[in-house]
């Protein structure tokens, strides 16, 4: 299973990858710094493991920082966060966390983008992004999501490898699942009302388009550009999940098939509904929310 949960904030996303993951333990690579705060209870039963990502985004300081962002210079001092993100997913291999879970937790891609957008500005020495930056963002996306998926398919629960063309270890072992969250934000897209595109030459090298006429609305992952869109694409199963409010009591629903905005998708063929609750078990059985 490799899934994406995307919602805004609160909609239970981390609450449903670490309580209800059909593949336990979950090893969580913790960029939002939340484990401490929300799933203490999780580590001490064993169901959870995490490794905490927690360095600031620019090691410039606050004045620093806006002293480069105005003069779009380059930050005084490397930022570490997304090289120790690496790190840590080069070590997978050699790491027991990593190698005895059931399920890998990236929660979030959208706390990960500030780091990897700051040292992208550090290699280029700039404060800003340029139009080759786009291009460079969009690869580390797309290479980054293909190197956990690779991880996951071909290493079982036990940590073993699965040899090419099965589906399970020496030990009859299943493959790894891998979750990430992500949060929202709204996209416009051309459609049958859009009448035409007039594109001009942009500052450094680039286009920029002005569509005329009325654009569809897309809700899509919260990553700047192209990959926002179609993150989707690298993964077998896409849920929105979001509040509901009646009353003044919350209920926490899961959307598993398209809404019309969200290019959802679910593989688990039970699942006849369009929601359930935010629960794997309840989605993969098909078993519906209660009225």
């Amino acid at each position: 299973m490799i899934t994406a949960l995307m919602g805004p904030p609160g909609s239970g996303k981390s609450n449903m990858a670490v309580k209800t993951a059909p593949k336990q333990p979950v090893h969580c690579l913790d960029i939002d710094r939340k484990v401490r705060a929300q799933f203490l209870d999780s580590v001490k039963a064993g169901t959870l493991t995490f490794k905490e990502i927690g360095d600031t985004i620019s090691e410039d300081g606050l004045r620093g920082r806006v002293h480069a962002l105005v003069k779009n210079e380059k930050p005084s001092r490397a930022p570490r966060g997304w090289n120790n993100f690496a790190s840590v997913c080069e070590a997978a291999d050699k790491d027991p966390l990593f190698q005895n879970a059931g399920t890998i937790l990236i929660d979030s891609y959208t706390q990960l983008a500030p780091h990897l957008r700051a040292h992208i500005q550090f290699e280029a020495g700039k404060s800003k992004f340029v139009w080759d930056h786009w291009s460079v963002w969009k690869a580390m996306w797309q290479e980054t999501t293909g190197i956990l998926i690779d991880y996951c398919l071909h290493t079982a629960t036990d940590g073993c490898v699965i040899p090419e063309g099965k589906f399970v270890c020496d030990h009859d072992k299943p493959e790894k699942d891998l979750i990430i969250t992500i949060h929202e934000r709204v996209s416009e897209k051309p459609g049958d009302q859009t009448e035409r595109v007039i594109v001009t030459k942009a500052d450094g090298g680039g286009k920029s388009r002005e569509y005329l006429g009325t654009m569809n609305v897309l809700i899509c992952g919260s990553i700047d550009g192209a990959f926002g869109l179609e993150f989707g694409t690298f993964f077998s199963d896409v849920y929105a999940l979001r509040v509901d409010v009646e009353k003044g009591k919350p209920e926490w629903v899961c959307r598993v098939h398209p809404d019309g905005k969200r290019d959802l998708r679910c593989s688990f063929p039970r699942a006849k509904e369009a929601e359930y609750e935010p629960n794997f078990k309840h989605i993969i059985n098909g078993i519906a929310r209660k009225d």
